[in-house]
């Protein structure tokens, strides 16, 4: 029994990894494209903005300041359609975030909107956030990587729409 728990939970640490490789992986894979724009920052970089919020400020309390400072990282991928390939490198790359997000167990999406044409998805995963925004020229992905619960996201933006 102890063999079979350990073996339980060994394979499900491995299915949370790769569902974070296979995110990050997806935005390495295009993030050379030479129709992308590609941005990744560093948990070290974030915690060095981070330190510019003062502590005491109205604006960011305390708890907020704390659960920013669980991301550990953040990519963003942007492709603008500027010919007809580009289009298709669109759909390729949302087909592929598609397969990613059915095969996570963990991943639920938490707000989805559409106006005029733009179509934007929020979704908590097991290893962090990912927001998409397609519009007719332009998708964009974010991935937010780190320790984020559905509560807390819900009171970063209770405590903001209070502000």
């Amino acid at each position: 029994m102890k063999k079979l728990t350990i073996l339980v939970v060994t394979l499900l640490l491995m299915a949370m990894t790769a569902q974070a490789q296979a995110i990050e992986k997806l935005l390495n894979k295009y993030s050379n494209n030479e129709s992308c724009s590609y941005v990744s920052l560093s948990a070290d970089l974030l915690q060095f903005g981070l330190s510019f919020v003062d502590k005491k400020s109205a604006d960011v309390d305390s708890f907020i300041k704390n659960e920013l400072s669980k991301i550990t990282g953040l990519k963003v991928l942007t492709v603008e359609k500027e010919k007809e390939a580009d289009q298709k490198l669109m759909d390729e790359i949302m087909q592929e975030l598609n397969n990613i997000l059915k095969k996570d167990s963990k991943s639920e999406p938490i707000i989805e909107t559409k106006d005029k044409g733009e179509v934007t998805k929020i979704y908590l995963t097991g290893e962090g956030l990912i927001l998409m925004t397609k519009e007719p020229d332009e998708l964009s992905i974010v991935f937010i990587s780190g320790e984020l619960s559905k509560q807390a996201i819900k009171d970063i933006i209770s405590k903001a729409n209070k502000k």
